[in-house]
């Protein structure tokens, strides 16, 4: 057992810089180090959550997030309290919190602030240490932290939170922030719009990036960082008019292609196509200039009911307009008639699937639903000069 507390107080202080008050319950005094700090104002006024303590050693985190422990000798001849410690360096907003916390008169502001700016910054887990080491030193027994404190039992958010206040206290040190905010916004901006030439001039541009560390190696965190702006990219998609459903399929599917890759170089390219692509789409989708709102409902029905078996009938119902008005505006505004057009988009969807599928003739034509097998293939001969089979094999061959 330590004899003279007062001096090991100093010491402690003296070896730490952590603020540290011992009460001797026999005589009723307190030691408080650092003498000089004004810290006396604080323990002299002592908050009721230092009632709170229920086991020996023991913490609490105060409503300013400032770490407190205590410890009190097997005997009870003393206690000491350790804080005020705060996990972050401290700013001027952490010591309006603290003096409010503790009605600590405006007057004092200056040496709170100087006082609080002295104590060293530590994590959660490093202070639960100090408080360990401390019982050791009083009452000869060693504890484990992670049990005695019960850390497994901790939320996933105050675990995530002691990682987090570690890497903020790196990032002030270094003075290296993230600075892509403004850069994704900009990005998506472009991608929402569907403005092309803009968001190729920003992906092409010189840019300083400095990126979150989201993952143990360089692969992961490429893919990690895919993801994210794969997301992002949907997001915008769909809020500059791109259909919910195409805009999150496409995004599996160049999530996945990123999944299978081992390669930096091919992800950094599929990040860049990606993203023009989702762009590309969204500018297709924007009503051109001279079409009604009515036609370019009709023509984004049309597109998303391609697979089923669609009439004129079934447009002008979604519209709400009779068959005579909307055929007459939509021959005005196109050149074409609605049927023409639902056939286009079937054969336009046919050529993808004969291009980038393995699906047999019968199954694109079933699933397109065309009356028959020999009825595609001949409308496909008759639209585009060849059968679907050759044009299967040409396209192929260059893709």
């Amino acid at each position: 057992m330590i004899k003279d507390i007062k001096s090991f107080c100093r010491l402690f202080y003296e070896s730490t810089f952590l603020p540290i008050n011992c009460y001797d319950y026999a005589s009723d005094q307190s030691y408080t180090y650092p003498e000089d700090a004004g810290f006396d104002i604080i323990v002299n006024n002592p908050s009721p959550d230092f009632l709170n303590f229920k086991k020996n050693p023991d913490y609490f985190v105060s409503d300013s997030f400032t770490y407190y422990g205590y410890v009190e000798s097997s005997g009870r001849d003393y206690c000491l309290i350790v804080g005020p410690v705060f996990s972050t360096p401290v700013t001027e907003s952490d010591t309006h919190n603290f003096m409010k916390e503790w009605t600590i008169d405006a007057s004092f502001h200056s040496r709170v602030s100087h006082f609080l700016q002295s104590i060293p910054p530590q994590s959660l887990y490093s202070f639960l240490n100090v408080l360990a080491y401390l019982h050791f030193c009083i009452n000869d027994e060693v504890i484990s932290v992670s049990e005695h404190f019960q850390l497994e039992r901790l939320s996933q958010t105050d675990k995530i939170s002691s990682v987090y206040t570690e890497k903020i206290m790196e990032l002030k040190e270094n003075q290296k922030y993230h600075n892509t905010y403004f850069y994704e916004k900009e990005m998506m901006k472009y991608v929402q719009n569907g403005d092309i030439k803009r968001l190729k001039e920003l992906l092409n541009s010189s840019q300083n990036l400095v990126e979150g560390i989201v993952a143990g190696n360089a692969l992961r965190q490429k893919k990690n960082i895919f993801i994210t702006i794969a997301t992002l990219t949907t997001r915008a998609a769909i809020q500059g008019g791109m259909n919910l459903e195409e805009a999150y399929q496409l995004a599996d599917v160049y999530i996945q292609d990123c999944e299978h890759s081992q390669n930096l170089t091919y992800i950094e390219n599929l990040n860049y196509s990606m993203l023009i692509d989702f762009a590309e789409r969204v500018a297709k989708g924007k009503i051109p200039g001279g079409m009604s709102k009515e036609i370019f409902d009709c023509v984004q029905f049309i597109s998303r009911h391609v697979n089923e078996p669609i009439q004129v009938g079934d447009v002008t119902e979604h519209i709400g307009k009779s068959r005579s008005y909307l055929t007459k505006k939509f021959k005005k505004e196109l050149g074409f008639d609605i049927s023409s057009f639902i056939m286009r988009c079937k054969l336009e969807e046919s050529k993808s699937l004969l291009t980038f599928t393995e699906k047999s003739l019968s199954e694109i034509s079933s699933y397109l639903c065309f009356s028959s097998q020999a009825y595609f293939q001949n409308v496909f001969k008759k639209k585009y000069g060849i059968t679907p089979t050759q044009y299967r094999k040409q396209t192929q061959q260059i893709t």
